[in-house]
């Protein structure tokens, strides 16, 4: 969700059109409030460098509609992506299984990381950022005696802080990611200091594992034991002082029938054996979600197993089960365990979900029954984001905390609950909605009960004196999802980026600072598609299908145009709209969809009018109709304005040499998914086509038009290929695909995996060329924007830099020292924030050079002396 969720926006089903642009507005403004833009209502109302002013019929707040977006926006799983969508892309033909294809592509990615074959891609890999918009985080733990958090992403990366403040992060995995989603866990063994556990669906095996690491997260090692039966998820993992237990469901093709079954590992997660076992009626794969799991660190004390609406009690020895009780007596969706322990005294909450209303309920081991509490029945408030979400204080079996969209508490048992650290009027929260994870643990050192967040905007720390959670993610925690970039080519350092849940953001620092640099945060939401047809002087951001805005600067000063399809009874049947803008005409924008109602999937053109809404032309051909399938790709040749290229979900490529009138079709794979087409900017008439690539190749190149192709699947492994991008004379093409970065030159014979021992083995979602600096720019859906800058093209050779800016003590509160002024003597530095405003100015002396900073407040800040192009960073406590 947006990071300030305000309620009211959503409940404008029956607002004229004029108050609904009035409220959105209103939203966004209370939205740039809560993530710092300064930025006041005549600001808001005009654009730089023109007269002209936003209309009552065009906004530039994230083009939202109520009746639509929420219908896709949340699953009570928490996942993201629609299941529909999500299988869509990675279209195969009958019988094949994407994921068994796409985990062998993986294994053969990490068994060859380190042996890229020589080629004319020799070149240097540099994380980009953002460092300040953390993307979603699913487990968190605490390792006090090394005073170090350890983070689990979404896409399975383990980061580990530098202190328990967050001051820094590292990646630790890039080389091989763990579990998918809100379903997956990480651990600290207790007893122990670096030593992890993890489980999930991992993508590189297609499976439920579990793994272990001895090294804080580097290398990680399958923990045997588990698998005797394969797994169709995994619950819970829990551990007290001497053991480590874990719940999974599995099926037995021999009886056939599925089993809920509890391991135990005695020797810290290295092995398991089977501690509890027992049949369940076949049929329901998911039905794990409608059990749990709590122990407590007593040694005697069995486990407790919530099997659907009945408590067991596990002898922790034997696996023995005792009957307890019923919770309810009633049916549910789903359940979650949490408890407390006390004084010899156990007390459980438990949780059942049905339909969209959550119940609570408590049971004590004084009186062995269960007692109906209170409930959660707002849509935002009442459904867990995942496994994770709730959790119990370590001093108070009252205090329950449950995260979901927001995250609620409550202090007398899951009776009355509290949306907490919501802003004074109550409308917004001030901290990052969708919360896969809460976190109760007593910091050993103080004695102090410590409160933690793992939200989609990272993890936030409760302050218990002002009641409000603050930020342990930045800088570092750099796991931003991102879908679509653009790069300005005149001036590489600005980027404009569409992410998950954290909207649309930008920088002009890309090339500034030595590393990943900071974002500014613009707006919020799912912003799927950004495209530019003139090298980024101007581009277009998509909100999912709900509308898009076009652009000629960073913010909200610089909206020429705006365009919405439910104002004109349309629909862009999208998770990310197939877009392309031509280089001829960059303020248009084509797309696909319908208009007036008509149903169906046609070419639309968008034509941006200055200070008003786009003009939308919906072109005659309806490619449901006529073609068989959808759009999926879109593409015009910078070569020739009338020659149109159209990919649809069929399978087929169709062109047209008259500007979309007719159009003539060619099959490339009947299980292909087309995600991109690139025309040449050198040959007309040459385009490269990709996509789904399991049963097929996952690139195709036609030198006639598209009448034959030629497939280009050498040296790639199966997978999706999300975007290409080609060189300044196209003797290098770029691909950005679900297992990772690849190059093909085109004087060789098969493609490159380029991604080396550096950058991240994850799904990449973009790629630009940036000639200007000879780099290949990739976008990646786990760990942000990496440069792969070309060293052997002979456009640019890269030269070891012979300064190295050194600053201490790093972090500082009032003074500053450079430490090797030799080779700084005589030049300018300033103090610069994240933002780039420079705040400070002097001169590096002969001698020392002592900065005072002591009148600046605590923060992340840079050094720059801008004569030798040097950065680097401090931060002040």
């Amino acid at each position: 969700m947006i990071q300030a969720l305000v309620l009211n926006t959503f409940q404008m089903k029956n607002t004229t059109s004029k108050n609904r642009i009035q409220r959105l507005i209103f939203a966004a403004l209370i939205a740039a409030l809560l993530i710092g833009w300064n930025f006041c209502s005549h600001d808001v109302m005009h654009f730089l460098g023109t007269n002209e002013k936003i209309t009552s019929s065009s906004f530039i707040a994230p083009p939202v509609d109520n009746q639509h977006i929420t219908v896709i926006e949340r699953q009570p799983s928490g996942k993201k992506y629609p299941t529909a969508w999500f299988e869509a892309l990675h279209k195969t033909a009958p019988g094949d299984d994407w994921r068994l294809i796409e985990a062998q592509s993986m294994q053969q990615l990490i068994h060859n990381r380190t042996q890229i074959k020589t080629s004319s891609f020799a070149g240097t890999w540099t994380e980009r950022g953002p460092s300040n918009i953390p993307g979603r985080i699913t487990d968190l733990d605490i390792d006090y005696l090394t005073q170090r958090l350890y983070a689990l992403s979404d896409h399975g990366i383990v980061f580990r802080s530098s202190d328990l403040n967050g001051t820094q992060w590292e990646a630790m995995n890039d080389h091989f990611p763990l579990g998918l989603d809100v379903a997956s866990q990480l651990k600290l063994i207790k007893g122990t200091s670096n030593v992890l556990i993890s489980s999930g669906y991992i993508k590189s095996t297609n499976s439920w594992g579990v793994y272990r690491s001895a090294d804080g997260g580097s290398n990680w090692v399958a923990s045997a034991g588990i698998g005797s039966f394969p797994m169709s998820g995994i619950r819970r993992i829990v551990q007290d002082d001497v053991a480590i237990f874990l719940l999974v469901q599995e099926y037995n093709y021999a009886v056939p029938t599925d089993y809920f079954t509890i391991y135990k590992s005695s020797d810290q997660g290295l092995s398991f054996a089977v501690l509890y076992r027992t049949n369940i009626p076949t049929g329901d794969g998911g039905k794990h979600v409608k059990t749990d799991m709590w122990v407590s660190d007593e040694t005697q004390s069995p486990l407790y197993f919530l099997q659907e609406d009945q408590l067991l009690l596990i002898n922790k020895q034997t696996g023995a089960r005792t009957f307890n009780s019923f919770v309810s007596g009633g049916t549910m969706n789903q359940s979650l365990l949490t408890g407390h322990s006390s004084d010899g005294v156990v007390n459980l909450t438990a949780y059942q979900a049905l339909n969209d209303t959550g119940r609570f309920y408590r049971w004590s081991s004084l009186d062995q029954q269960w007692h109906y509490k209170g409930m959660l029945t707002q849509w935002h408030l009442a459904l867990p984001f995942g496994s994770n979400s709730l959790s119990c204080s370590m001093q108070s079996p009252d205090t329950i905390y449950f995260g979901s969209i927001l995250t609620s508490r409550s202090t007398d048992g899951g009776v009355g609950w509290t949306t907490i650290d919501l802003d004074p009027t109550g409308s917004y929260a001030l901290y990052h909605g969708d919360v896969p994870k809460t976190l109760n643990s007593i910091n050993p050192n103080t004695g102090e009960e410590e409160t933690y967040m793992g939200t989609d905007g990272g993890i936030y720390k409760l302050d218990v004196v002002a009641d409000h959670f603050n930020s342990v993610s930045i800088p570092g925690l750099n796991c931003t999802q991102i879908y679509k970039m653009v790069t300005k080519q005149s001036e590489p350092g600005k980027m404009f980026i569409g992410t998950q849940d954290n909207g649309y953001a930008h920088t002009s620092a890309g090339n500034f600072y030595p590393g990943t640099v900071p974002f500014n945060l613009q707006w919020g939401g799912d912003v799927t598609n950004v495209a530019s047809g003139d090298g980024g002087e101007t581009f277009w951001l998509w909100w999912l299908g709900d509308g898009c805005n076009y652009m000629s600067g960073p913010d909200e000063n610089y909206v020429i145009s705006t365009w919405s399809p439910y104002a004109h009874g349309g629909s862009i049947p999208y998770w990310e709209p197939p877009v392309w803008i031509p280089s001829q005409h960059p303020d248009r924008c084509y797309t696909a969809g319908y208009l007036n109602n008509t149903g169906g999937n046609y070419l639309i053109k968008l034509q941006a009018i200055p200070g008003a809404d786009a003009v939308a032309t919906t072109f005659p051909y309806n490619f449901e109709a006529q073609a068989g399938g959808r759009i999926t790709a879109i593409a015009i040749s910078p070569l020739d304005s009338s020659l149109y290229y159209v990919a649809t979900d069929n399978g087929k490529l169709l062109r047209s040499t008259d500007a979309g009138m007719s159009w003539t079709s060619a099959t490339l794979s009947n299980s292909l998914f087309p995600r991109v087409i690139l025309p040449s900017k050198t040959n007309v008439g040459e385009p490269w086509v990709a996509g789904s690539g399991y049963s097929n190749s996952p690139v195709y190149f036609s030198s006639d038009n598209g009448q034959t192709f030629n497939a280009l699947n050498i040296g790639i492994p199966s997978c999706l290929v999300e975007a290409l991008a080609t060189n300044e004379d196209e003797s290098i093409l770029f691909a950005a695909t679900s297992i990772g970065p690849f190059a093909l030159d085109r004087n060789q014979i098969g493609w490159t995996a380029i991604a080396g021992e550096t950058a991240p083995l994850v799904h990449y979602m973009d790629v630009e060329y940036v000639s200007a600096t000879a780099t290949a720019r990739f976008a990646t859906y786990a760990r942000g924007i990496w440069d792969f800058r070309l060293t052997s093209t002979g456009v640019h050779s890269v030269e070891k830099d012979r300064f190295v800016l050194k600053l201490y003590p790093n972090p500082t509160s009032d003074r500053l020292y450079v430490q090797n002024v030799d080779d700084f003597e005589g030049k300018d530095y300033q103090i610069v924030d994240l933002n780039g405003k420079v705040l400070q100015t002097g001169k590096i002396a002969q001698s020392s050079t002592v900065i005072n900073i002591s009148g600046l407040p605590s923060g992340v800040y840079f050094v720059k002396i801008a004569e030798v192009n040097k950065v680097e960073k401090f931060i002040i406590r």
